[in-house]
Parts: structure tokens; C-alpha cells; sequence
């Protein structure tokens, strides 16, 4: 099999069709038939834009202790974690530091954001009985 026919058969496996859904508490993002990841937003301790340059590619990277979902250069939303996840690659990764690139940046980052705050109101506060 040539080229061509290698590239026409393992495109569809890595290719940077995406979906990304935040609800029921976590953060779920398919990437082509094998990437993949679903965050608790409960893990989620920060929530920033990243700066991905072209030279650094596209598709599945990954970086300095990060997991970058690339369709293309630009801002991507950050998530830092505080505790590793395991993330699809296409083959099993733990992180703590994922970036993805979304179309609507800001409403991406503002749903995560309000579905983090939910999870902080929901979740059961612990009572400190040793006074």
C-alpha cells in the first residue's frame, strides 16, 4: 500500500472531526474515531485561553505535561486539573493540563464556567465538627 493508501486509511482514525459537550457535570470531547476525553468539572481548578502557534501542529499533540486537541492554530481553552485524567490519544494518556480548540471559545469557556460553579453550589460542603 502506498502513500495515498496509508493516509486514506488511517485518516479517518485521527482526522480533527470533533465534537466537545459540556453538561451532567463533565466535560466530554470526541476527536475523530480514537481521541477523547471526559473531565469532571469538578476537577477543574483553572480555566484559561491558550496560545497555540501553527509551528506546533495540528490533530492530537502533546506538549510540556499538556494534551492539546488542535484543529487549528489560535486560542484554545486551558484546563488545568487537580488531579490527572485519562485522555485518548489515540492511546491512553494521564494529564493534568488539557487545551482544546473550539469554535465558539468564549461560550466554551463560560459553560465550563457555569457548569463548574453549579458543581461548587451541588456538591456537600464539609462540616467541620471538632469545634
Amino acid at each position: 500500500m502506498g502513500k495515498s493508501g496509508a493516509t486514506r486509511l488511517l485518516w479517518p482514525l485521527v482526522r480533527g472531526d470533533q465534537s466537545v459537550e459540556v453538561g451532567d457535570g463533565r466535560v466530554r470531547l470526541r476527536y475523530g474515531l480514537l481521541g477523547r476525553f471526559d473531565v469532571p468539572v469538578g476537577t477543574i481548578e483553572r480555566l484559561s485561553r491558550f496560545r497555540w502557534p501553527w509551528w506546533s501542529g495540528l490533530g492530537i499533540r502533546i506538549g510540556f505535561k499538556l494534551v492539546a486537541y488542535v484543529g487549528r492554530p489560535g486560542q484554545l481553552a486551558l484546563m488545568e486539573l487537580s488531579e490527572p485524567v485519562r485522555v485518548m490519544m489515540p492511546l491512553p494518556w494521564k494529564t493534568q493540563r488539557i487545551a482544546v480548540g473550539v469554535e465558539d471559545l468564549d461560550g466554551f469557556l463560560r459553560s465550563v464556567a457555569e457548569a463548574r460553579a453549579r458543581w461548587d453550589l451541588e456538591r456537600p460542603h464539609e462540616v467541620d465538627h471538632t469545634m
